[in-house]
């Protein structure tokens, strides 16, 4: 990004060069950031799972797996549904930050 036209252009402007990476430089870097950050969260459930199995936590995850042990099919389902609602809010709330990072993304409506 730093070596982008609209960057040296900033830097030939005689703005300072904390002014050039703060203002133009960090928030279109911040853009994969974000994305990685929300599939991150996404990926914290399905780790929960697994650590409370490892240490003996009770909680969804443990309840999952002791549901898939058993076959109680509706419980399995609604851990998974809730867990697909978690993902979609997450990625929600990824696309929704995308214009308040960079302003260059709009909402398309």
């Amino acid at each position: 990004v730093l070596g982008e036209d609209y960057i040296r252009t900033a830097r030939a402007k005689g703005l300072s060069e904390r002014r050039v990476i703060f203002k133009h430089a960090l928030r279109p870097t911040l853009t994969p950031i974000v994305t990685i950050f929300g599939l991150d969260l996404g990926l914290v459930l399905g780790g929960a799972i697994l650590t409370e199995k490892v240490f003996s936590l009770k909680g969804v995850g443990a309840y999952a797996i002791d549901s898939i042990i058993s076959k109680d099919l509706p419980v399995i389902l609604g851990v998974t549904l809730m867990g697909a609602v978690f993902i979609v809010i997450c990625n929600l709330l990824v696309d929704l930050l995308y214009p308040i990072v960079d302003p260059r993304v709009r909402i398309a409506g």
